[in-house]
């Protein structure tokens, strides 16, 4: 959607905003590796839809072209405050469904496994979620235009980003309709009286309304992540880990019916005896720690620079792989996601990074053979291979300066 990409820049300065006031402040909220991990799952998740238009696409347009049960207009505010309502209402249900039910649960995990919370939290989606559009299609039936319904969405997506901060208090009134940074830092907690909370996009009422609302409690503060924690920096495996944890449990069920129901079952809830034969570590919040792998500063600085130039590149891409051909595309975006993934490797301090990052560099070398660039992007891909040859050349020349430097941090 047009809507998020044009809102992209902004969010980066923000979140910019948002680390540097939190310097200042002595209050910083985020952690270099599980920032990259976050957005990095966010432009995955965005670069997925090149690859894939869509499952819900074909049933959107059948909707689209098809019955209505009014003839709505296509302008004015009506429609769209009608819109913006009826999206959020839908919103919160496939927003609370994926919170009770295993197969939704398993793509919308990703949200939720950053145990940092800032504005860049916000932007780790997930890559996997298939059959969220069946939440939404009826209001297409009612008769609202599809371009409307799905501009609503972009900007219900968009009013989310700025709620995820420690930063902004609670704000009176406005809590009582709206969802604010205080209320949704409840349901990002895993604290057990905020666990499954406030699932509102924009509008907090549906909360209140269906039972589902929980305040902010001074004296009981937020500890972020999910139960059965991630302890990873791997996006991919970020976005499959509660998929293959089901599974398995699913192999190991003795009765078909539950190799079935375990998939619609809440989150947790395990066929009889597998608690006994095969046994998940339970975390207790009490000595609660983040996963934070010790590695050294030059790797950090390394890492980050990949980061930063796989996300312009991934952005541009957004923009005008549209009108590439299919095979520039799935080679350019298979790249990217290389890249982010050795990037959770450098973070990580994982021994192969290094060699695989120079088969990475070698690939990125073919690139202009390859893609449709201009001038100015096959020069500034030469910048970033120089940079980041020298920069690796010294990385793989003095292992063990790194791992010294490793050890004191």
């Amino acid at each position: 959607m047009k809507i998020i990409l044009y809102a992209i820049p902004g969010f980066i300065i923000l979140i910019l905003l948002e680390w540097l006031y939190g310097l200042a402040r002595g209050r910083n909220t985020y952690r270099v590796a599980d920032t990259i991990t976050s957005i990095s799952l966010g432009s995955i998740s965005r670069l997925r839809n090149l690859l894939f238009l869509g499952f819900g696409a074909w049933f959107y347009t059948r909707a689209a072209d098809g019955w209505h049960l009014f003839d709505l207009p296509d302008k004015g505010f009506g429609i769209w405050l009608f819109a913006l309502v009826a999206y959020d209402f839908s919103y919160y249900w496939f927003h609370r469904v994926s919170h009770e039910v295993n197969l939704f649960w398993a793509a919308h995990v990703v949200h939720h496994q950053s145990e940092d919370y800032n504005l860049g939290t916000a932007l780790r989606q997930s890559g996997s979620g298939l059959f969220g559009f069946i939440f939404y299609l009826p209001w297409l039936y009612v008769g609202i235009p599809p371009e409307i319904l799905f501009a609503s969405g972009a900007i219900n997506l968009v009013y989310q980003f700025w709620v995820h901060t420690e930063h902004v208090p609670k704000l009176g009134p406005l809590e009582y309709l709206f969802v604010t940074a205080s209320n949704h830092r409840v349901h990002h907690a895993q604290n057990s009286i905020y666990i499954d909370r406030n699932y509102g996009g924009i509008f907090i009422i549906w909360d209140r309304m269906f039972g589902s609302f929980q305040e902010e409690l001074a004296n009981e503060p937020c500890i972020y992540g999910i139960r059965k924690p991630l302890k990873s920096y791997n996006p991919f495996w970020a976005n499959v880990h509660v998929y293959w944890s089901v599974l398995l449990d699913c192999w190991h069920a003795s009765r078909w019916q539950d190799k079935i129901r375990i998939w619609f079952r809440e989150p947790g809830w395990r066929p009889a005896g597998l608690d006994q034969a095969h046994p998940y570590k339970q975390v207790s919040l009490e000595d609660f720690s983040k996963y934070d792998p010790a590695v050294s500063t030059p790797v950090k600085i390394y890492a980050f620079f990949q980061f930063f130039c796989t996300t312009l590149a991934g952005t541009g891409m957004l923009v005008v792989a549209t009108d590439w051909p299919s095979i520039p595309v799935f080679f350019s975006t298979g790249l990217i996601f290389f890249s982010f993934y050795l990037q959770s490797a450098w973070t990580q301090d994982r021994a192969f990074a290094k060699w695989l990052e120079w088969l990475k560099l070698g690939l990125v070398l073919l690139l202009p053979s390859y893609l449709p660039l201009s001038p100015p992007a096959v020069l500034a891909l030469q910048v970033y291979l120089l940079i980041s040859v020298l920069f690796l050349s010294w990385l793989t020349l003095n292992p063990a300066r790194i791992s010294a430097d490793a050890r004191r941090g």
